[in-house]
């Protein structure tokens, strides 16, 4: 249902991009726009996405006016406009997106990449997506044989359009990740292990190493497989509750069901420049539960430091959390 959703937001998304490309749009119509994105944080990214891949794709531009009267037989009622000059700056930040987010290099494959932050959700012409996570790089070449992905960096969730003689084929350093038709997301961002991290939504993918050092392994829907050279690929259930939690990121959150401050930490790093610093590995040992904006590391590190006792101390680009022992004195600190 959730997927249904997203992919309904997306549509919307994609024809208002398509209506703004057409002719400058009336009053009304920006106003409906602008009341539309402000009524759920998912329209904002989803509208800027669309944006993002507007240079490579014609499916806005394929979007007809009768498209366009059934996706929006949902109206929103026009916010004040004082609050649509606070997103504004936003929307032209995320929209920059244009500049880097795609681009073709001499090898003829197409290259897409986020920044610090960003997420970006790209449709591929065989009408499978690829959905990027903050600070991710992917390289796309495709042949009448095969659909070839290489994950150069980061996270990205893959959702494959069924073609059996076609198979897509994401490689990921040493580890391939072979699919017909399936979601799964893979990860270089080295949360849980040293290496390559695959985690199934739907359908069954082949994960093998390139050199054939190690066994190669099938995964099904709500399973994960951790693949390096020491320890082959050691494959674990995921209950569909985890397995969601785990995919935030596409919403823009972080999720933690039992990690350690310090990797909460690390993943922060991922998604903004402020760096929550912890000296004390006691503190930093500590493990929460919880879902947090990813944007937002200053409220996190507040919202934990409540939860188990700790002192926050906030400079310019850096937040400290330390036992209240470790720092009686702080000025200006927060608990």
């Amino acid at each position: 249902m959730r997927a249904n959703a997203d992919n309904g937001i997306d549509d919307i998304a994609a024809a208002w991009v398509a209506r703004e490309d057409r002719a400058l749009l009336t009053p009304q119509a920006a106003a409906e726009r602008d009341a539309w994105l402000q009524a759920d944080s998912r329209h904002f990214g989803a509208y800027a996405r669309a944006h993002a891949v507007l240079v490579r794709t014609d499916r806005a531009r394929a979007l007809s006016a009768g498209d366009m009267d059934r996706a929006f037989t949902a109206r929103v009622p026009v916010r004040r406009a004082r609050r649509l000059f606070r997103w504004a700056a936003g929307i032209a930040a995320m929209v920059s997106l244009l500049a880097i987010g795609v681009h073709r290099q001499d090898d003829g494959a197409e290259y897409y990449a986020t920044r610090k932050g960003e997420i970006l959700r790209v449709p591929l012409q065989d009408g499978s997506a690829i959905t990027l996570d903050s600070d991710s790089q992917v390289r796309v070449s495709y042949s009448d044989k095969r659909r070839d992905i290489r994950l150069l960096q980061g996270e990205a969730l893959f959702d494959v359009a069924k073609n059996p003689g076609r198979p897509f084929v994401v490689r990921a350093e040493e580890t391939d990740v072979t699919a017909v038709g399936t979601s799964f997301a893979v990860s270089l961002t080295e949360r849980r292990s040293g290496g390559v991290e695959v985690l199934v939504r739907e359908g069954v993918v082949d994960v093998a190493d390139v050199q054939g050092a190690v066994a190669p392994a099938r995964l099904v829907a709500n399973y994960r497989a951790l693949a390096n050279r020491s320890h082959g690929i050691r494959i674990e259930p995921v209950l569909s509750e985890d397995l969601q939690q785990q995919l935030a990121w596409r919403e823009g959150m972080l999720s933690f069901n039992g990690d350690t401050l310090s990797v909460a930490a690390a993943q922060f790093l991922r998604y903004s420049d402020m760096r929550i610093v912890i000296d004390d590995p006691l503190v930093g040992s500590r493990r929460i539960v919880g879902l947090y904006s990813a944007s937002d590391p200053l409220g996190f590190a507040r919202s934990v430091a409540l939860s188990l006792g700790l002192v926050v101390e906030q400079r310019a680009n850096e937040v400290r959390l330390r036992s209240p022992e470790a720092a009686p004195h702080v000025v200006g600190s927060m608990q």
